[in-house]
């Protein structure tokens, strides 16, 4: 997750958490990249336009002076990426890293329910230190456990509905092209739910400023 902005809470200083909606969309640029590629041509053909897409990526953030540490980690992320279709030589293996990390995901927010420290109230905390309260207000802690736990079971669909998607499908590039749209559809709505759902129920735990 990227550095949480300081200041009031909303959908966007949430998001922003994870990168953003601008984040977001610069990591899915080199799989749609990949995905057209090899509908118009070949495996390596693909592999070399999705490396191009990224670095692109990386390098315009770089010339207008935003931060570049979570397109570097996408990056790399698509670096491993390419390496697993260069050894399977199998065009949707490009989405298992993505399926990995999203399952990652929803085990960290899972463990960190068991272990009664939810991800979202440390994220709140990093928001906004009104909400380091968070043990201490009821309503805030109810809250922050509810929306861990809703964020928890997004990244878990996500995982799965890609991951049933994957493998029932076959390598064609007109395959590879409904695993991408079916991980879109199912990634934005959950992702943008998620966000204003917790939103929503943490502006009406109503947690006063914090005191200067």
């Amino acid at each position: 997750m990227a550095d949480a902005p300081q200041g009031e809470l909303s959908t966007a200083s949430l998001l922003a958490v994870f990168g953003g909606v601008k984040g977001l969309i610069d990591s899915s640029i080199p799989s749609t990249v990949f995905v057209i590629a090899y509908f118009l041509a070949d495996l390596n053909t693909s592999i070399v336009a999705a490396v191009v897409a990224g670095l692109l990526v990386v390098g315009l953030r770089a010339s207008r002076g935003e931060p570049v540490q979570q397109a570097f980690s996408g990056f790399f992320g698509l670096l491993v990426s390419v390496l697993i279709v260069r050894s399977t030589g199998t065009g949707k293996t490009f989405f298992l890293p993505g399926i990995l990390i999203t399952t990652g995901s929803g085990l960290a927010f899972l463990v960190s329910l068991l272990v009664r420290r939810p991800a979202i109230a440390l994220v709140l905390s990093a928001i906004d230190p009104r909400y380091a309260v968070w043990k201490e207000h009821s309503a805030l802690r109810k809250a922050c456990f509810r929306s861990t736990a809703v964020w928890t079971a997004s990244f878990f669909v996500r995982a799965a509905v890609a991951s049933t998607v994957a493998l029932s499908v076959g390598d064609r590039a007109g395959d590879n092209l409904t695993i991408l749209i079916v991980i879109n559809a199912v990634k934005w709505p959950l992702i943008l739910g998620s966000a204003l759902y917790t939103v929503a129920l943490v502006k009406a735990a109503q947690v006063p400023p914090a005191p200067d």
